[in-house]
């Protein structure tokens, strides 16, 4: 499912000083100047998200424009083309897709639309149709000679037989991308973990041809080092370090069918019932089922605690998540990964001095690890728990040692802001953005900066780079959305 929040409401008012523009070209007066006082009205209606209000004021510049045989088309077209955008930028798939219709209606069917189209059906999880529409694009003739098939076509294809968990119509749709698209890393890389479980010769071959591609090359190595579990390994043993790597790689859907196979070949393997659990809940499911009779199975593994309380720290019930994690490290004493999450959960419940001891405790059960120490730095900012005294120079030590990771750098920015010193935070944290521009952590203290530097509309332009990025239900992305509410850019 796409973000919430893909669609800018930039560009919807970037089209709406578009239209303008070509309304008073067109348009005699007083018409014009009418209609361009409409316009005016939608731009800030949809400025404060109020697409009602928009749609209503452009509802008037259809009727004013109704009577003009030469250009009612031509307007109806833009108008219904912003009113697309308005709607997909707050989220409203169905009315989009009215005004999508009557756009083609008005002005035809281009590839855009089919995108937009495709997108809205995706936001409402209508994938037959997505399916067939893209398929039908597939079927469309182009000429008296047969062309071949548009690449991204069938990539879009096989993402969505991922997405519905249709292996065999992936692997089908994949190999006839490779063969159009010879140099298609992604392609390579899905193929290969959908024929690993049952293959892993021929699942090394794809990845090999993945990691010839620098994005791809560290996932697809990890993958292939797994692969070898087959040569030694139980069968089920095998399909479980399989799953291991996928899910800490992130592969959430490829993940849990790897480790259901495992599973459906010994049903008693606690490690692959509590790795399923998790990557359920990683899918937005409830996988507490699952870890909890890997737990009966298995009352002394570490690991299944610890995924106990991921799962209670989605459900954002942070006191039962902190017994889970203290469980898991009374069990596994030396893991300084378990004593971290332990300090994560103090800090959920606003206990910040527990949250330190054990971020601390952290950081010396393995004193070469940057994890830990970079971990404890975005405590401190992320909190200004002690910041003067012990956060700031800690967070400044730590910046010399490591000059150049964005998130130390967005610390000591952020750090920099909380005890008044704009200037140098400014350009920490421009550093850190320069490192890594779609780091929602340093996109938001970037916008808390400028707004505090009094530049309000290049603080909500940040502030909206995080929602588009990271939705606006939880974490940097519901702060960066109470800050536009704040600013008065999104309405209550």
């Amino acid at each position: 499912m796409p973000n919430q929040v893909q669609f800018s409401v930039a560009a919807a008012i970037a089209r709406i000083a578009l239209v303008a523009a070509f309304l008073l070209v067109v348009l005699p007066p007083p018409a014009s100047d009418q209609c361009a006082a409409w316009w005016a009205e939608a731009e800030f209606a949809v400025q404060q998200g109020d697409i009602v209000a928009a749609q209503s004021a452009l509802d008037r510049v259809l009727v004013a424009v109704s009577d003009d045989v030469i250009h009612a088309a031509s307007v109806q077209a833009r108008v219904y083309a912003l009113l697309v955008d308005a709607h997909l930028a707050a989220g409203r798939y169905d009315a989009a897709r009215v005004y999508l219709y009557a756009l083609a209606d008005v002005d035809g069917w281009t590839p855009a639309r089919r995108e937009q189209l495709r997108t809205i059906f995706d936001y409402t999880g209508e994938i037959q149709a997505a399916t067939a529409l893209l398929m039908a694009e597939l079927d469309t003739p182009t000429g008296d000679v047969a062309e071949p098939a548009n690449p991204a076509v069938l990539r879009e294809l096989a993402q969505l037989a991922i997405d519905q968990l249709d292996w065999a119509q992936a692997e089908t749709t994949l190999a006839e991308l490779v063969t159009i698209a010879p140099d298609d890393a992604w392609a390579f890389y899905q193929l290969g973990l959908i024929v690993a479980p049952q293959n892993p010769a021929y699942a090394a071959d794809y990845l090999i041809r993945a990691a010839l591609n620098p994005d791809y090359t560290a996932r697809a190595d990890a993958v292939r080092a797994a692969l070898s579990a087959y040569e030694t390994q139980s069968l089920t043993d095998a399909h479980t370090t399989l799953g291991i790597t996928l899910t800490g790689l992130g592969e959430w859907p490829f993940a849990e069918r790897v480790l259901q196979i495992a599973l459906d070949v010994n049903a008693v393997n606690p490690t692959a019932l509590a790795y399923r659990g998790f990557v359920r809940d990683q899918q937005g499911r409830d996988g507490l089922a699952d870890i909890e009779a890997a737990r009966a199975m298995d009352p002394n593994d570490p690991v299944i605690y610890y995924m106990l309380g991921m799962h209670w720290r989605l459900a954002d019930a942070a006191q039962t998540a902190l017994v889970a994690f203290e469980h898991a490290y009374w069990l596994d004493s030396e893991n300084p990964a378990l004593a971290a999450e332990v300090g994560r959960s103090w800090q959920q419940l606003s206990e910040f001095d527990s949250a330190e001891e054990w971020l601390r405790r952290a950081v010396e059960l393995a004193p070469d690890d940057l994890r830990w120490q970079i971990t404890l730095a975005v405590f401190y900012a992320d909190t200004g728990f002690d910041l003067e005294e012990t956060g700031l120079p800690y967070i400044e030590e730590l910046v010399e040692k490591v000059p150049f990771n964005p998130n130390i750098q967005a610390s000591l920015g952020w750090a920099y802001a909380q005890t008044g010193d704009l200037d140098r935070a400014y350009d920490r944290i421009n550093i850190a953005i320069g490192a890594d521009p779609d780091n929602v952590r340093s996109r938001y203290y970037f916008g808390a900066i400028l707004e505090r530097q009094g530049n309000v509309d290049s603080a909500a332009s940040s502030y909206w780079f995080v929602v588009d990025e990271a939705g606006s239900e939880r974490g940097f992305g519901l702060l960066a959305a109470r800050a536009l509410q704040r600013l008065g850019y999104i309405t209550p």
